[in-house]
């Protein structure tokens, strides 16, 4: 029985345990630290391979560090054993490094292949956010999980949430049911629809009608949100979520959904699991605990994500369920005296509550000398400074009374501390010092009166760049663009991006008017001929913005945002193909959900990168450190009524289960609960914001009449530092600052006067340096691009595409019917052969393409009801992709006449319904980095293999095709970049003679291609299986540059291979290439081995090894 209480200090050597262990870790522990040496020790020893590790964090960026951490982690302890190997060892290994570096040397190789092999496939390793991960789940899933793999990710269900909304709203209303006012209606709405997994709770005894209906209300809109969502077949988040969740307790094929996962994972870590989700938590319980190590790691007194639906509670049914709980005890961040009076500001408080109790813990430090020095005569590195209290004051008053401390305090600071940062002492700089605070207006207020004491600060935790002023420009410039009126123009000039003042837009004259008509009209020009971006460059210009707008005083904060604001219309524009009224209409969306939400993507960028000090939300520094912290605002918070501004929804815990209130009873339990639990989850704010400090930590306190007393600082500072329970809620009045149960040895308590206002401050010159243009030394590539085979011939079959507009799926243009000459018949043809298949006369386009190829897709040809999946398939595809005068039925024949068609020695004369899905990989997608930083190659050299007989014989059927490359218009483009594609299929060829699954050891590899292309026909012949002669089908290739991306296709096969097939050759393993023209194909026995519709190339292996190498930015000659 583990204590929970009570967990046993975490060593990073010992043996990791074999099943469920939680690792609590305090912040400034090292966390990632910890995982990376982990992983790399489960490594080294052999106990896992790379490709069956998965380590999962919560957001994007962390997975992104951890990632970049862990790879470093095994490259460096790779380095330390293959040193210690050559007689050199490492001079101060870390215990870990150390641990692996002894021993023999064979047990040495042994773990150093290991690391290497697992560098090697670094990218076969699962290093991925919350969400990320339940995707994968869902794929490697399968038919298990009730989820349709061709639906769409819906990244922003905002617009859908609101039509389900309001729909139902008016519906509700409409009933005849108890009236609701609207604004409820979307408190309930938001609430219920953003945490659709939370349970709804029964409306209190004796409520009234219109409380007990607002469950029933939230109840249908929950159930007409996830019908439209399966009717649009998108799916998001938390469907996700649920639907991994329901295959896992599937009460029939949930055993075998985990046992498929389990089997996947050797070794699972699950970083900043406090702000986990009980269904994420039920995920992990029924897939890895008890199957495979599982590691969660996290720190309950940083569970501050409680509106985002994350609960604590999770967090604790995990360290009630595992078999092992230690601690990370050592803080690596903060210096002894930061700890110490952290340690004494809360004493043994329960950050939790009464139900959920979490404690502090003991911690200790790892840096025990101070790194601040000069910062305060008594040298304390926890202060609290107090605002005189002889009589409480108003909240405004209070903030006044502490703005213009912490202007003062910093200006000191400035001027006196030294840091050391870790090589030598230095004077300490506003980017040493970080604000944090729990309003946005807090910090953008203070943000305004530092600059104007002359202390450069910017702030990082604000509004979205969708919701500020420059968005409402650029809206305002996009609707003039599209309609010029004469007061829209007069709108746009009085924006930033003209500049007009109220006194120039009254007198503005006939000749300045004209003028402002012309720039736009030529504005309207260039939006038409080269889009957005190009627009805001001629803008920036014709009207001077950088050095009209620098010039006034938050001008570089409106530039960052408008260039901002440019480069993601820009992005917009370019993935979407939106014209100006659909980019109009894409802004003003945006803008408007601004008001409600913030992604990741529209938080606003510094203006600045000069030393400056840094103002930021509490949840924005979550992970971060900084020399100096100040808290202005932990002892302000509103204590009036929560419901003075009408109607609120909440998430509270009744009975252990995490769960949505929708009425407003302040009398009720359920309001005692949420209070307990919001105020508890307050004082982790503190936990938080505390320990962001490494050597000083500064905090305020102001007396005032109704922010005080249940602020999280005041009911620290006054609560009985031995009690294990929750500070109380509300203390009102409290101890005097003389008199607060603190350890004065370690937190000083400053009185502060109250002062009369802010005043500007002298800087030292240290903090004045001149200014000067930074230099930029690199070199921007302006060839890099990402393209694809379609990208690349683009414009030589009468059709281009805008730049970086490619998706793997799409790389196929519309080349029906493209150059070919009707060709000779192959011999003898018979009577069924000159008759139409059932694909010949149906629709062609880019549409019918996708709908063949998705048919195909997900049919398994050697299904023993071919001919019914093959309808069902067609049927249920016509309504993904669907095409005018294409019939279920004679789709479904002709592909199936399609699938029995032989393929010749591709595949030893199989068909694909001999092959089977067994042997198919479908639609394998790649992604290959083009050229080296040094070098980048043309296609002009990819054209110029087919010149080299050793590599493109003479018999082969495209060796002409080197000459209509070189002589196109796409030899001169450069490959830079990255190059983008999907193959419709790879098969698994077994040598003649081979029944069954083909073994991959001996097995060749070849890919096809299927193409729904027409072939001319001569006047008064039909179109058929005849039409489609070698000689035909070879000019079809050539004519639409099919040989190129043949080439492209093979040499990412080539790689794939290389990278996953063990012992792969080439020459044993490379198969040919088939080009499918599918309505030519027949499975009619009398045609022989003329094969119509089926094209084959056999590639030499030292043709596509020399197009690997082109491609890589390499000499061809590289790979012989």
């Amino acid at each position: 029985m583990i204590d929970r209480m009570n967990p046993r200090p975490f060593d990073p050597v010992a043996a990791l345990p074999p099943h469920t262990t939680v690792l609590e870790a305090g912040a400034g522990t090292g966390k990632t630290y910890t995982i990376a040496a982990l992983t790399a020790q489960a490594l080294a020893r052999g106990q896992v391979t790379i490709e069956r590790v998965m380590l999962v964090t919560f957001a994007r960026a962390a997975s992104y560090e951890l990632r970049s951490r862990v790879h470093e982690r095994l490259r460096n302890t790779a380095t330390a054993i293959d040193a210690t190997l050559a007689g050199i060892p490492p001079t101060d290994p870390d215990a870990v490094d150390a641990d692996l570096c002894a021993g023999e040397a064979d047990v040495l190789t042994a773990r150093l292949a290991r690391l290497r092999a697992a560098l090697a496939d670094f990218d076969r390793a699962t290093i991925a956010t919350t969400h990320e991960f339940c995707a994968r789940l869902l794929d490697q899933l399968g038919i298990l999980v009730d989820h349709d793999r061709f639906s769409s990710f819906l990244d922003d269900p905002d617009q859908l949430r609101a039509q389900v909304i309001d729909d139902g709203y008016l519906a509700w209303m409409s009933s005849g049911r108890p009236p609701l006012p609207l604004p409820g209606a979307q408190l309930i709405g938001e609430m219920s629809l953003s945490h659709p997994d939370l349970p709804l709770l029964d409306a209190p005894a004796g409520a009234s009608p219109d409380a007990v209906s607002r469950v029933e209300f939230a109840t249908n809109l929950r159930r007409e949100f996830e019908a439209r969502k399966r009717s649009s077949s998108v799916y998001g988040y938390h469907d996700m979520v649920q639907r991994v969740l329901m295959a896992l307790t599937d009460p029939v094929t949930g055993e075998l959904a985990a046992r498929v996962l389990a089997a996947r994972y050797d070794l699972v870590m699950v970083d900043e699991f406090q702000d986990t989700s009980p269904a994420q938590w039920q995920i992990l319980e029924h897939a890895f605990h008890g199957r495979t190590r599982l590691v969660v790691i996290g720190d309950p007194r940083q569970a501050i994500y409680g509106f985002r639906g994350a609960d604590l509670y999770a967090y604790l049914a995990a360290t009630r369920r595992a078999d092992d709980y230690f601690t990370l005890n050592r803080n690596y961040r903060s210096d002894a005296g930061v700890v110490q009076g952290i340690t004494a500001l809360f004493g043994q408080a329960n950050l939790g509550t009464e139900a959920a109790r979490v404690a502090l813990g003991d911690m200790h430090a790892q840096h025990v000398e101070p790194r601040l020095a000069g910062a305060s005569p008594k040298q304390a590195a926890v202060q609290i400074r107090a605002v005189e209290p002889q009589s409480m004051l108003t909240a405004p008053a209070g903030r006044k009374a502490i703005m213009a401390d912490l202007v003062a305090e910093f200006d000191r600071l400035l001027n006196r501390a030294e840091v050391n940062d870790g090589e030598h002492w230095r004077h300490l700089r506003p980017s040493d010092i970080a604000v944090l605070v729990r309003r946005r207006a807090t910090g953008q207020e203070i943000q305004r009166a530092l600059i104007a004491a002359g202390i450069p600060a910017v702030f990082t935790g604000g509004e979205g760049v969708f919701a500020s002023s420059a968005a409402q420009a650029w809206l305002v410039l996009l609707s003039a663009l599209a309609d010029p009126r004469p007061s829209v123009l007069l709108h746009l000039a009085s924006t930033p991006l003209i500049g007009w003042s109220p006194r120039e837009l009254a007198d503005a004259d006939e000749d300045q008017r004209t003028e402002l008509v012309t720039g736009v009209r030529a504005l309207q020009a260039t939006m038409h001929d080269h889009g957005v971006a190009a627009v805001y460059e001629e803008l920036s210009a014709r009207y001077r913005l950088p050095p009209r707008l620098l010039a006034q005083p938050d001008g570089e904060r409106m530039l960052t945002d408008l260039r901002h604001l440019a480069e993601r219309l820009n992005s917009a524009e370019r993935r979407h193909h939106l014209d100006l009224p659909a980019l109009t209409a894409w802004l003003a969306q945006r803008i408007d959900q601004a008001r409600t939400s913030q992604d990741d993507d529209s938080v606003r960028r510094l203006e600045t990168e000069r030393r400056a000090v840094s103002i930021m939300t509490i949840h924005k520094a979550k992970g971060l450190q900084f020399p100096v912290v100040a808290l202005p605002d932990l002892a302000d918070r509103y204590s009036g009524s929560r419901y003075d501004r009408g109607w609120t929804t909440s998430m509270l815990h009744v009975d252990g289960q995490l769960s949505i209130d929708l009425y407003t009873d302040m009398s009720s339990d359920r309001e005692a609960i949420k209070q307990a639990e919001e105020q508890a989850e307050d004082l982790r704010l503190v936990y938080v914001a505390a320990t962001r400090a490494q050597s000083r930590l500064i905090a305020w306190w102001a007396n005032t009449k109704f922010n005080t007393s249940t602020s999280p600082l005041h009911r620290l500072l006054n609560a009985d530092k031995d009690s294990a329970l929750p500070p109380a809620l509300n203390i009102a009045g409290g101890r005097h600052p003389d008199q607060w149960p603190l350890d004065r040895q370690v937190v000083d308590v400053v009185s502060v006067p109250r002062p009369s206002g802010i005043a500007s401050v002298p800087r030292s010159a240290d903090l004045i340096a001149g200014l000067a243009a930074r230099k930029f030394h690199d070199h921007i590539d302006r060839d890099w691009t990402r393209t694809s085979y379609s990208g690349l011939t683009a414009g030589l079959h009468g059709e281009s595409l805008p730049p970086g507009s490619v998706s793997p799926r799409d790389d196929e243009p519309d080349l029906d019917g493209i150059l070919a000459d009707p060709g000779e018949v192959d011999g003898p043809v018979s009577p069924s052969a000159l008759q139409p298949n059932g694909l010949a006369e149906l629709p062609g386009g880019t549409q019918f393409g996708s709908l063949v190829h998705s048919v195909l897709e997900i049919t398994d040809p050697a299904s023993s009801s071919l001919d019914s999946d093959l309808l069902e398939a067609s049927a249920r595809m016509l309504r993904r992709w669907p095409v005018a005068q294409v019939p279920a039925q004679g789709l479904a024949t002709g592909l199936a006449s399609v699938l029995r068609a032989p393929l010749g020695d591709l595949t030893n004369g199989r068909s694909l319904t001999d092959l089977g899905a067994v042997n198919r990989l479908a639609e394998l997608e790649f992604e290959m980095p083009l050229g080296r930083a040094s070098r980048h190659r043309a296609v002009s050299d990819l054209a110029g293999l087919w010149a080299d007989r050793a590599l493109v014989p003479e018999d082969d059927p495209l060796v002409d095709y080197g000459a209509a490359l070189a002589g196109s218009a796409a030899a001169d483009r450069t490959l830079s970049g990255f190059l983008t594609g999907s193959i419709d299929a790879v098969l698994r060829v077994a040598p003649a003679g081979h029944a069954g699954a083909a073994d991959s050891a001996t097995a060749q590899f070849c890919l096809i291609d299927y193409k729904t292309n027409r072939i001319p026909v001569r006047p008064g012949d039909h179109l058929g299986p005849h039409s489609y002669t070698r000689r035909a089908m070879t000019d079809a290739m050539i004519g639409a540059h099919y040989p190129l991306q043949a080439l492209i296709y093979s040499v990412a096969l080539h790689r794939y291979l290389g990278q996953r097939l063990p012992g792969y050759s080439p020459a044993i393993h490379l198969g040919g290439v088939g080009y499918l023209f599918v309505r030519g194909m027949t499975d009619d026995p009398s045609a022989g081995d003329r094969l119509p519709g089926v094209f084959l190339w056999h590639p030499r292996p030292a043709l596509v090894a020399a197009a690997s190498s082109v491609l890589a930015g390499g000499d061809p000659r590289d790979s012989q």
